[in-house]
């Protein structure tokens, strides 16, 4: 664990920093966000992947859900860069947490005190996965007017914990939610999905709910690149049930193909996600060289903010 003498931020390294207390608001009500961050080595060094892409994220998930107290822009990336740099680890998943740590059992966001927390986790890649077999969940995704869906924070993730736990109790790795008044596809518990057809890659677009995951805007970005036709827009269960393969996309999950849907078998090495997962790969360890700001190179050693 590092601290600072002037901050209130505290990084949390590996699961070894200060418990929070019982009866913190953020564990009572789930009233933290949240976002998760790779760290990989490769031909820079030690770099963040799109660190100010999360960070802007980050920051927008707090001022969505209500949370006035928030570190400016400035300040996130000066904490989150020396966490990520003071674990020590090359390859590593960075978790900033913006949460609450006071027992107070009030719901007014803005009358909480918030403190940032930073863990550290060894990163390991799924590249060369042997695929996922995926569940159609009878748990639905509830609409925009119920939460706002680019927020991503802590209690709404048992909607997810939920439906991966009866796929699991089915036998299966994951499950597909779907949209509450249309029945469209919505995304994975915790990752964005795209499904290939005929050579074109679709993506659910974000009016029907899914999180506008970094990973995902990288795939469509890198899809570009290979000249992979490529687009967001509803998909229907027949979509998915028809497609000629179908991946998982996240942060920590990368990108992860499907081998079945329920009874369908799919073909895990699909072209399109072969030419995806290595065009990414090359890209997470700067083998493309540097892409608008995709990679933030971490200092040799580790610089405590003041």
């Amino acid at each position: 664990m590092i601290t600072t003498a002037r901050s209130r931020y505290t990084y949390l390294a590996g699961g070894d920093g200060r418990q929070v207390p019982f009866g913190a608001n953020s564990m009572q009500h789930g009233t933290a966000v949240f976002e998760g961050i790779r760290c990989y080595l490769g031909a820079l060094g030690p770099c963040l992947f799109r660190l100010e892409d999360h960070l802007a994220r980050l920051l927008r998930s707090a001022e969505l859900v209500g949370i006035g107290d928030r570190p400016g822009p400035e300040e996130l990336r000066e904490h989150v860069i020396a966490a990520a740099t003071g674990a020590g680890m090359a390859d590593c998943y960075v978790r900033p947490v913006l949460y609450a740590p006071d027992a107070v059992l009030g719901l007014d966001l803005r009358c909480l005190r918030y403190s940032l927390g930073v863990e550290i986790w060894p990163g390991h890649s799924v590249h060369g996965h042997p695929g996922v077999t995926l569940a159609i969940s009878p748990w639905r995704r509830p609409p925009g007017e119920c939460f706002p869906a680019g927020a991503k924070a802590t209690g709404v993730y048992v909607l997810s914990a939920v439906a991966r736990t009866k796929a699991a109790r089915d036998g299966f790795d994951d499950a597909v939610q779907l949209d509450m008044r249309t029945a469209r596809v919505v995304e994975a518990t915790v990752a964005n999905i795209f499904l290939v057809k005929d050579g074109r890659l679709l993506t659910p677009w974000l009016q029907d709910g899914p999180l506008a995951g970094i990973t995902r805007d990288t795939v469509l970005a890198l899809a570009g690149d290979l000249g992979i036709p490529a687009c967001e827009g509803p998909v229907e269960v027949t979509d998915l049930r028809e497609a000629d393969e179908i991946f998982l996309t996240g942060t920590a999950a990368e990108l992860v193909p499907a081998r079945a849907l329920e009874d369908r078998p799919l073909d895990p090495a699909g072209p399109v996600f072969t030419a995806l997962a290595a065009r990414f790969r090359a890209a997470v360890t700067g083998c493309l060289g540097e892409r608008e700001g995709w990679l933030t190179t971490l200092p040799t050693r580790v610089s405590t903010p003041e």
